[in-house]
C-alpha cells in the first residue's frame, strides 16, 4: 500500500525509539500487545466480534472477542542529580480496528512526561508534568478503565497526609479533537488502610468546558481494594462512582455538553483468585446514566474467566458474560457471549503472559441489541460463532 509522508515519519520515529531501547542498556523498555487472525462460521463475514452498542463501558468480554490489533511500547530513563531522582517517559501506542496492521496512521504518541522525587519541601512526593496516563484501574477481562486520569497536565502525588497519600493534578484540553477546549482538576487520596489487607482510594474530579454550549461537571469515586478476602485466596476490588454534567464516571472528561441534569452512577464489583491450578476473575456491574432530559439508561453485566493449568505451560480458559441495557421507554438490549480457549503460556497462573491461544466464541443477542458486530453481513441476525488465534503479552 502507499503510505503518506506523515505515516512514514511516524514509522521512522517508532523505529528510532526501538533502536534507542536496544542500544542504551539503562533505558527501561516495557510494553503490551495483542494480535491474531480470526474468522466466522458465516461464509459472508470474514471476522466478527460481539459488543453492545449502548449503555456504560465494561460490557464487552475480551477473551476470543477482539478483532483489533493493539500495542503499547514505552521507553523510560531514570536520572539522579543533586539528590533529586527524576525520570523521563516516552510511549507510543498502535490501534487498528482490523487485523491488518499495515496502516501507520493508527500509531501515535501516547505518553511523554517527566517526573521527579526528592525535593526538600516534600521528599516523599512526586512532581510530574507532560502528557501521561495517570492512575488507571481496570477489570482485565473487559479491558475497561473504570478510573483513568489521563491527558496533558501537571501535578503532585504521594504527599503523606494522615493515613493516606494526597495527589492533586490539573489537565487542559485546548484543541477541538474529539474533546473540545476544557479544563479538569483531579484530587486523589489513596492507599488509606481500612482493615487488614484492605485500602480505600478516593477520587474527586471537576471539569469546565470552554466553548459555546460547553458545560461544567463534577464527580466522586471510591475504590476499595481487599486482599485475602475472608482469609482466602480471593482478592476483591469495589468501585462506587458518581458523576454529573461534563465529568465522566472514569474521573476524566465526559460529554462536554451534558448539563447538571445528566447524572451517572456506577457500581463495579470484581474478584480474582489463584489457587493451585485454578485461577479466575469475575465482574458484576450496575449503572444508571441520565441524559440532559433526565431519561435514564440502566445497564447490568455479569461475567467471568476461569483457567485450569493442565501442565505448567498448557491451560484451558473459558469465559462467559451476560450484558444488557434498557433506556427509558425503550426495549431491553441483551447479549450473551461464551468462549473456550486452549492456551500455551509461560506459566500456569491466570495472569501469566505471554499467552498463545486458540479460541472458539459463540454469542447470542436479541433484536433490540441491533447488529452487535458492526458487520453488514450480520444485519438481522441474532447469533454468531467466531474462531481464531491470538497472542497477548506484556513485558
Amino acid at each position: 500500500m502507499t503510505r503518506t509522508p506523515h505515516a512514514r515519519a511516524t514509522l521512522s520515529m517508532a523505529a528510532g525509539l526501538l533502536l534507542a531501547a536496544g542500544s542504551a542498556q539503562a533505558v527501561d523498555f516495557t510494553g503490551y500487545f495483542r494480535a491474531g487472525p480470526g474468522g466466522t462460521t458465516d461464509g459472508g463475514v470474514s471476522r466478527a466480534c460481539y459488543a453492545l452498542n449502548g449503555g456504560t463501558g465494561g460490557m464487552k468480554y475480551r477473551l476470543g472477542n477482539e478483532c483489533d490489533i493493539y500495542g503499547e511500547f514505552q521507553l523510560a530513563q531514570g536520572f539522579k542529580k543533586d539528590g533529586i531522582d527524576y525520570r523521563v517517559v516516552l510511549m507510543t501506542d498502535y490501534w487498528n480496528p482490523h487485523s491488518d496492521a499495515d496502516d501507520a496512521k493508527h500509531l501515535r504518541l501516547a505518553q511523554m512526561y517527566a517526573e521527579a522525587k526528592g525535593f526538600d519541601f516534600a521528599p516523599e512526593a512526586t512532581v510530574w508534568a507532560g502528557k501521561e496516563r495517570g492512575r488507571r484501574g481496570d477489570v482485565h477481562i473487559v479491558d475497561t478503565y473504570f478510573t483513568e486520569m489521563a491527558g496533558i497536565g501537571a501535578g503532585i502525588k504521594g504527599l503523606g497526609i494522615g493515613p493516606g497519600k494526597l495527589g492533586v493534578a490539573y489537565y487542559t484540553n485546548d484543541k477541538d479533537n474529539n474533546q473540545r477546549p476544557a479544563h479538569r482538576g483531579n484530587v486523589e487520596y489513596v492507599d488509606m488502610p481500612t482493615n487488614e489487607n484492605g485500602a480505600l482510594n478516593i477520587f474527586a474530579t471537576a471539569t469546565k468546558s470552554q466553548f459555546a454550549g460547553g458545560t461544567n461537571g463534577w464527580g466522586l469515586a471510591f475504590k476499595h481494594v481487599q486482599g485475602k478476602l475472608f482469609g482466602t485466596s480471593l482478592n476483591n476490588v469495589l468501585w462506587v462512582q458518581y458523576a454529573q454534567g461534563s465529568t465522566g464516571l472514569n474521573s476524566n472528561f465526559g460529554d462536554q455538553t451534558a448539563t447538571s441534569a445528566a447524572k451517572k452512577v456506577r457500581i463495579v464489583e470484581s474478584v480474582n483468585f489463584q489457587q493451585g491450578a485454578w485461577g479466575g476473575m469475575g465482574m458484576l456491574l450496575w449503572a444508571n446514566e441520565k441524559d440532559n432530559a433526565g431519561k435514564a439508561t440502566v445497564s447490568t453485566s455479569v461475567g467471568g474467566r476461569v483457567s485450569y493449568a493442565v501442565t505448567r505451560n498448557f491451560k484451558l480458559l473459558t469465559e462467559a458474560g451476560v450484558s444488557q441495557y434498557k433506556p427509558d421507554g425503550g426495549e431491553r438490549a441483551r447479549l450473551t457471549k461464551v468462549t473456550f480457549a486452549p492456551t500455551l503460556s509461560t506459566g500456569p497462573a491466570l495472569m501469566d503472559r505471554p499467552e498463545f491461544r486458540l479460541y472458539v466464541t459463540h454469542a447470542k443477542w436479541n433484536r433490540a441489541a441491533g447488529n452487535v458486530t458492526g458487520e453488514p453481513g450480520y444485519d438481522g441476525q441474532t447469533s454468531g460463532t467466531s474462531f481464531g488465534a491470538q497472542v497477548e503479552v506484556w513485558f
